[in-house]
């Protein structure tokens, strides 16, 4: 048997125990929402001024910011000999592959016309924001690109302090905080991409709905579709939120009813999409032209988990280039049984919402016929930081995860920031 059939059958295997995994937690989702008792969420008696927690966000911000320039300047003397010239080797470093895509978008907009029109494939709310700034203050786009993508990141240290703050308190919060900002995919969030935008969004949408602002949960949640497809994935803790809420104020209604009447109140979400789509149409007379370019020019339409599990593996053995196997193929190896096993391990601890949030978001990032990006793509899935902040007991524990995770970005930021080897 050759190594693709063997990763084909290893990659079945994933999928089926995926699947199973995925319908025990949709039982799990609807019980708790519709059936199991749910009284008032409690918020903590007492939350740290605001004011405090954007200065602790704002500090690990910079230390994460500073390590990832530490490791690139370590890595400019070592090749260099010198340290003269870093700032415009950085600066060349902090484009890579998409980067010089939404420059594109930010000065110019959206065309139909040359090569240039293949642009669409990039959702515009991260992009139109950059624009903005770019036209009403005359800087750079590149330079408007990274104030965004730089203050949506300090935004999101804020809500996820906030998010996990009203579940466990201070500490929780703190400490998933940390773990978002040294993220080993983390240097992607200061560079002209949508992650710290998207997650911003997805993170206040949650955040609006646990505490039941749900007109604002559902426009934050608009909004984080109208930056990446998988922002659609925003209604699944908004509708267990929804659902919950609602049986509250309306214990008199039936299961199908309010489940019903909840989807209609989720629903808009999907506006942020169907505003993506009106812009195909008026450029290109199809409101799924992206998928048509992403399948014509990337190579991409959704696949299975199968599928990705069998071409990564054989790419991890055999890819004529190390470093991206290193970077990309072995990672995204590592994931796709990760993953699953985490949240099977970890599951009746954790919020339905989320759970079922991190499932589909996986699948959905994790299945198309070509990855090249999952790990980056995993890194915005805001669920993930509140389930590792919730693993460790004691200091100790939480100091032994930070520093692994400190490990895995310095490797990563060598491979994929400096050689460019991650996508």
């Amino acid at each position: 048997m050759n190594l693709d059939a063997v990763g084909l059958w290893l990659g079945r295997g994933i999928m089926a125990g995926f699947a199973a995994l995925v319908i025990a937690e949709l039982i799990r989702y609807f019980r708790a929402a519709l059936i199991e008792p749910a009284g008032p969420r409690q918020l903590p008696a007492s939350r740290l001024p605001a004011a405090r927690v954007l200065g602790e966000a704002f500090i690990a911000f910079t230390a994460s910011r500073l390590l990832v320039v530490l490791v690139m300047l370590v890595c400019h003397r070592l090749r260099a000999g010198t340290l003269e010239g870093f700032a415009p080797v950085l600066r060349g470093k902090l484009l890579p592959w998409d980067a010089d895509h939404y420059l594109g978008i930010i000065e110019n907009w959206y065309v139909a016309e040359g090569d240039v029109r293949l642009h669409i494939v990039f959702l515009p709310f991260y992009p139109a924001v950059a624009r903005g700034l770019y036209l009403l203050t005359g800087m750079s786009s590149f330079a408007a690109a990274e104030i965004v993508s730089n203050a949506a990141l300090i935004g999101c240290g804020w809500a996820m302090f906030r998010l996990c703050e009203d579940e466990g308190g201070a500490a929780l919060g703190r400490r998933a905080m940390w773990l978002m900002f040294l993220t080993p995919m983390t240097y992607f969030y200061s560079i002209p991409y949508t992650e710290s935008m998207f997650m911003l969004m997805t993170l206040l949408a949650v955040l609006c709905a646990r505490r039941r602002r749900f007109a604002l949960a559902v426009l934050f949640g608009a909004l984080a579709a109208n930056t990446r497809l998988v922002g659609m994935a925003a209604a699944i803790p908004i509708y267990w939120e929804l659902l919950r809420c609602d049986r509250q104020r309306h214990p008199e209604r039936t299961p199908v009813r309010r489940a019903l009447i909840c989807a209609l109140a989720v629903l808009p979400v999907a506006a942020g999409l169907a505003l993506y789509m009106f812009g195909n149409w008026r450029l290109f007379g199809r409101p799924t032209q992206f998928m048509v370019f992403q399948r014509d020019h990337w190579s991409q339409q959704m696949g299975t988990l199968a599928n990705t599990f069998r071409y990564s593996l054989v790419n991890a053995l055999t890819y004529d280039d190390k470093l991206y196997r290193l970077g990309v193929w072995w990672p995204q190896v590592l994931l796709l049984i990760g993953l699953p096993l985490l949240v099977l391990w970890r599951r009746k601890r954790e919020c339905p919402g989320d759970t079922g949030y991190l499932l589909v978001f996986f699948y959905v990032c994790f299945a198309p016929t070509w990855l090249l990006s999952g790990p980056r793509y995993l890194s915005a899935a805001y669920a993930l930081y509140p389930l590792l902040a919730r693993i460790p007991r004691g200091r100790r524990g939480f100091g032994a995860l930070l520093a692994g995770e400190i490990l895995l970005l310095i490797y990563m930021t060598v491979v994929g920031l400096w050689f460019g080897k991650v996508y």
